[in-house]
Order: structure tokens, then sequence, then C-alpha cells
């Protein structure tokens, strides 16, 4: 019997040896839920005496704030026998209190009798520092972001109240243009701003309805020769002006994909007025599309100015330019691409980039479901306003 009390206090004094060598803050807690021990790293931490935190002193030192939660987890979890892991702020010996990451287990004979609780603490206050420092700035982010929603609706609804006098303005220029020839360039230029006005207005709406998640799509079956045809028809204005050639390689099998036509053919004129805007006077753009699996890939490749590696990942994002490109004027607000990619997004699929450099050309990659047999066809034209692009 002697041996075995022996054996038993060389196994403790062997414990707690490497214990207090450990580099963490150990504890030890009997049948009671009283602290019987704790190792040298946490009398070095609290600054205390080991009489001061044995029993439920150790209690004294933890945060007001975090006392019961941290006192309730505890005995929680040694009526239930169970393990836990729980974060507080512990007082150190400087009078601060900094937080600590805290595990308990059951400690039981080989007979299965239980004989309290065995745990450990670090001290995570830096972590803990990062994550509220993270969590704070990602709720300014939201609320800048909300903020920035709100202020480009009421910009656009701002800027849509005019559009409708001026639109009358020039219908009447149109017709004293017999008797006053001369005011005819002058009914143009502003015919045509107010078309880009238009088309940014639109681009600011969709943007709102986007990210607030209140754009409402018709889904259909969607031939990808008339997505093609009305998404020509969008851009053409922008095509013609940079005296691009278009080609459009038809598929070899006819192909249809399942989607909002109109919001389809917003998000491929995006792409090809994305193509036209950065390639020189008289470039080529190309389309093709095929199937492959259950999706269909539309392509818009041209020869114009390229992309640089390092920015490919952050075409899409909204107002986002190269270094080395022109900057963007008459080119609406620079969210074509993004739209573009969320309308993408939105009918479950999405919007590929690639390019081999700058003045190497891009390819844009529209990759959308294709259509299952028996589903209606699409009604062309059954939203006029959502094929506006910018």
């Amino acid at each position: 019997m002697q041996g075995n009390d022996a054996r038993q206090r060389e196994s403790e004094d062997r414990f707690r040896l490497m214990a207090d060598s450990a580099p963490v803050m150990i504890w030890v807690a009997g049948v009671d839920k009283q602290f019987e021990w704790v190792n040298r790293p946490w009398l070095e931490f609290t600054g205390r005496a080991m009489d001061d935190e044995l029993g439920s002193g150790w209690l004294s030192g933890v945060h007001a704030e975090d006392l019961e939660r941290c006192s309730g987890i505890f005995h929680a979890s040694f009526d239930a026998r169970q393990p836990f892991t729980m974060d507080f702020r512990l007082r150190r010996h400087d009078g601060s209190h900094r937080w600590v990451l805290a595990n308990g287990v059951p400690r039981t004979a080989p007979d299965g009798t239980f004989h309290g609780y065995t745990g450990s603490c670090i001290d995570i206050h830096e972590r803990k520092e990062l994550e509220e420092r993270l969590a704070e700035r990602t709720r300014a982010l939201r609320v800048a972001d909300r903020r920035k929603d709100e202020f480009l609706a009421m910009l656009a609804h701002d800027l849509r109240n005019p559009l409708g006098p001026i639109a009358n303005a020039t219908a009447i220029l149109k017709m004293m243009e017999k008797q006053m020839p001369a005011i005819a360039p002058v009914r143009q230029i502003v015919e045509r701003q107010l078309e880009q006005l238009r088309r940014v207005i639109g681009d600011m709406r969709d943007v709102t309805r986007i990210t607030q998640a209140k754009l409402e799509l018709q889904n259909e079956r969607v031939e990808v020769s008339e997505l093609v045809r009305h998404a020509l028809e969008n851009a053409q204005p922008q095509i013609d002006a940079r005296e691009h050639r278009v080609q459009v390689e038809e598929p070899e099998a006819p192909l249809a994909v399942c989607g909002d036509s109109m919001r389809l053919a917003q998000a491929l004129s995006h792409l090809l007025v994305n193509a036209a805007k950065f390639t020189p006077t008289g470039g080529e753009i190309i389309i093709r599309a095929h199937a492959e699996g259950d999706m269909a890939h539309i392509h818009v490749k041209d020869n114009g100015q390229g992309i640089a590696p390092d920015f490919l990942p952050n075409v899409f994002e909204p107002f986002a330019q190269e270094a080395h490109s022109k900057p963007r004027t008459n080119n609406g607000l620079g969210v074509g691409l993004t739209i573009a990619k969320r309308l993408a997004e939105l009918h479950g699929g999405d919007i590929r980039a690639a390019s081999d450099g700058p003045g190497r050309g891009a390819e844009f990659v529209l990759v959308l479901p294709l259509a299952r047999s028996g589903e209606p066809a699409s009604r062309a034209g059954h939203d006029a306003e959502h094929g506006a692009v910018a």
C-alpha cells in the first residue's frame, strides 16, 4: 500500500514538473469543482500566490463581463462530465485583462472513477483584437456599401426625371430643322448625350437591383442565335463608332440556354461593348458558341489592347481599370463587366476572361446552362429596358 502511495506521489510530482515547464497555463480541479493546483506559468501570468488561485479564487481574476458566462460553462461541463472550450478575459499581473482560450477535459481513473478536470489556458489576446478589428471593419464596409447603393438609387432617380423634357426638346428641335438647318448638329449632340445618360442611369439601377437582390428574372428557353442577334443590336452603335468588323461563327448544331432573354442579351452586350471600347479603330470581334457538357459557351474575342496578367483577377471589379489603359471618357460608369458577370451568375453561369497580355487582344466567355427539352421559348423584347447597355 505504501508503495502504491509512493508511486502515486512520484507520478504527481513528475506531472507537476512537466506542467511547470510547459509554455501554457495548466490547472487541475477536483470533483467538487474547486481548483487544486495551477502551474508556474499560470502564477507568472496572474502574479498571484498559489493559495489565491485555489478553490474558486481563480474566478476573481475573470473580467466582470465574462464571469457569469465563464462560470456557467465551467459548472455545466462538470455536471455533464463533458470537455469544454471557452474564451474569457483574465487579469494579468500588470492589472490588464487579456483574452485567454481555456480547454478542460474530465480526469478519470482506469476503473472509470471521476476525479475532476485538467485543463489549459493560452493567451489569445492579439488574435482576439484582430478578430474584433476585422469585425468592426466588416460592419463599416457593410454600412458604406448600403449607403453607396442608396446613393446610386437616389442619383438614378434624380437624373431620370429630366430625361423626358430633354427628349421632348430634341423632338421639337428636329421638327425645326427644315426652317433652321444649322440646329441639326446641336440636336444630334444632345441626342447622343441623352442616350449616354440613359445608359449610365440604366447601369446605376442595375447595380442597385443586383446588389440588393431585387432583380427579377423571367426564365425561359432562349436560342443562342437570337441571343447573339439581340446583343449585337444593342452594341451596334459602339461597334460602328469604332468601325470594327464582327464575325459570327455559327455553332455546329443549334444551341439554346435557359434564362431571361433580355438580361442575357444585356450581359452579352456588355462583353461586346467592352471589346469595342478597348479595340483600336478598325479592329475585329469574333463571336462563336459551342456546348460543353450541360453548359453553353459563348465566346467574344477581340484583337484589341489586351489585359495584363496581374490585372486579369480584377477585371470584373466595379470601376476597375488598368494603369496603362486610356481613361474612361464617355464610356459609362465602368461597371459593364461587373453587371455582366453578376447576371451570368444569377442564371447559374459565369463569365471567364483570358488574354495573352497587353496588345494581344482578349477573350471573354459567357457560360450558361443549356435549356432542357420542353422549356418554353423566349418572348423577344418582353422588356426593352433590360436591353440597355453602357
